[in-house]
């Protein structure tokens, strides 16, 4: 159940099996092993995946058929490309806010 709906996750988010790689650190086959359902990622890699995609581990495990990514997607969907980047932009700013303010701290 795990490779149809992670091949699935990968595809709506416009990705190449290489690039879903390269972010988790396996190899190009250990994807290609997952989504053919013969291997299963670790339990960090699968939190890694998770909020990659923001999905959950219930729907990539097929517990449940709610994905939660579905909502996400559609709000995006009603951005345009501007938003989209503006948005992009933010989180980065806030990420690296984050960052800073923890190294900040004595």
């Amino acid at each position: 159940m795990i490779g149809e709906r992670l091949a699935e996750l990968r595809k709506l988010n416009g990705e190449k099996q290489q690039v879903l790689a390269k972010a988790l650190s396996v190899s190009v086959s250990t994807i290609r092993s997952w989504e053919h359902d013969k291997s299963s990622p670790d339990h960090p890699t699968l939190v890694a995946i998770c909020k990659r995609y923001q999905t959950s581990a219930d729907f990539l495990l097929g517990l449940s058929d709610y994905d939660p990514s579905d909502k996400a997607r559609i709000q995006h969907q009603k951005l345009t490309n501007a938003e989209l980047d503006e948005m992009h932009s933010y989180e980065e700013y806030l990420l690296w806010k984050r960052k800073n303010s923890r190294t900040a701290r004595p």
